[in-house]
């Protein structure tokens, strides 16, 4: 074939890529690796509905739950890379999952591209209104006399825990349960000492009085609790965690049809019921650039092994 017919070629097929995503060919998938009705899943919908909008093309939301975000993972890994199926994930999946288990499905970093670092909270360390506690300084010297319990509904929780374990040098006994709604009434009740999670399960319970925020992960304080003091103030100046939420698309995914796939999400963003719905799930929106949220996601996977290490945390 002459090579001018090759580069015409190479050219419409570029092209069709971008109408693909830019235009009315879709419909677009976004794949959710968790269940409907969840923080992940009501993302999902509010980007899906500003992406349909703005491209003017169906969007389909498809949960696709079980296995710690794997079913869903291996799925985008395996779909067309021409823009219309996306993956919304969180920090475990994209980063906490290849930095603590032994047999993954999934490179994330050879796997996928990201398109768009969408929103961050911070975690929050919490214990019962009337425990005895009242810091994480408090939890943490208890645990050289007494047995101090954790609960734990996910591996962001585990390993925020596991971390500050090592960082402290104590020992705490973790308490596994199907996910945070399961482990609140133990909390609450006392049963457990204190619990790692995010702002969206937790704030309705702290403005009902039946649990205090003993510390905030982030690097720095968090306006929507000013008066929570981080964990790094509290004697761990290295202990810096988030939780986040980013839209991937498979990894040979032309960077025209990322560019205006970022592009259009920002638009989203920017939008003022898009960002009221975003708050309301205890997040912040992440303004970044394509550069800015490709590097961000690529360092969140060399901090959380690194983490992980210090920890000492592997699963099977």
């Amino acid at each position: 074939m002459p090579i001018k017919s090759t580069l015409i070629g190479l050219a419409a097929a570029i092209g069709l890529g971008l109408a693909g995503a830019a235009q009315a060919s879709g419909p677009l998938t976004m794949i959710v690796p968790f269940s409907a009705g969840g923080s992940t899943d009501i993302l999902a919908r509010v980007l899906a509905k500003d992406i349909g909008q703005e491209l003017n093309v169906p969007v389909v939301v498809e949960n696709k739950p079980g296995a710690e975000g794997f079913i869903a993972a291996r799925q985008l890994r395996t779909a067309k890379p021409d823009g219309n199926t996306l993956m919304l994930v969180t920090t475990s999946v994209y980063a906490i999952n290849p930095a603590i288990f032994t047999e993954i499905p999934y490179d994330s970093a050879r796997d996928f591209t990201t398109v768009s670092v969408v929103a961050s909270s911070p975690n929050v360390i919490l214990a019962a209104s009337n425990a005895k506690y009242g810091s994480l300084k408090d939890v943490l010297s208890a645990s050289g006399k007494d047995d101090v319990y954790y609960a734990t509904g996910a591996t962001m929780h585990l390993l925020n825990a596991k971390w500050l374990e090592a960082l402290s040098g104590t020992r705490m006994t973790s308490v596994p349960y199907k996910g945070s709604a399961a482990a609140y009434p133990d909390l609450i009740a006392g049963r457990v000492d204190f619990m790692v999670d995010q702002p969206l399960s937790s704030l309705p319970f702290i403005q009902q009085g039946q649990l205090k925020a003993l510390a905030v992960t982030s690097e720095k304080r968090w306006p929507r609790m000013p008066d929570v003091p981080t964990v790094a103030e509290q004697g761990f100046p290295d202990f810096s965690t988030t939780s986040w939420w980013a839209v991937l698309a498979p990894a040979a995914t032309p960077k025209e049809v990322v560019q205006k796939l970022h592009d259009t999400i920002a638009k989203g963003l920017a939008q003022a019921d898009t960002q009221e719905k975003i708050n309301q799930i205890g997040a912040d929106i992440a303004s970044m650039s394509l550069p800015q949220a490709q590097a961000y996601t690529a360092a969140e996977l060399e901090k959380w092994k690194a983490i992980a290490k210090t920890a000492n945390v592997k699963m099977n």
